[in-house]
């Protein structure tokens, strides 16, 4: 029986050391995955400091400059819709001033016209003789 228990001795011996041998790959592997991933973070720190950080500042600038910009063209058609409307209604009032004080001479002078034309006419009593030729 001595033969057995030490058979079965040596397989548990064999089992114990392969579950070390195991949990000390199995923390190795953690150790390292545990490293490699601090050193990735480490790199993207870096390339973030040194390329993201300067392009995100320009980006930032850019943008501003465009909303100043955008900003500025909004006050400026702001600004241009109320003179043009300034001048529109300045405009109204002058046409209008310009139509009362104007339209009595523009009646004068169509009735003088009427007139002239009511006058150059031949009339329809009179005879051939005296009519123009032209008409």
């Amino acid at each position: 029986m001595p033969t057995e228990l030490d058979t079965l001795t040596n397989w548990v011996a064999v089992l114990a050391v392969a579950g070390a041998v195991q949990t000390l790959l199995l923390l190795g592997g953690v150790a390292a995955g545990f490293i490699a991933w601090r050193r990735a973070m480490a790199s993207i720190d870096a390339i973030e400091q040194r390329h993201i950080a300067p392009i995100s500042a320009r980006v930032s600038a850019v943008v501003d400059d465009i909303q100043d910009v955008t900003q500025r063209i909004r006050h400026a058609d702001d600004a241009m819709k109320h003179k043009l409307e300034e001048v529109g209604g300045a405009a109204r009032v002058a046409r209008d001033v310009l139509a009362d004080r104007v339209w009595p001479a523009v009646g004068v002078v169509r009735a003088v016209s009427a007139g002239l034309k009511a006058l150059s006419r031949p009339s329809p009593t009179a005879s051939r003789a005296e009519r123009p030729l032209n008409t």
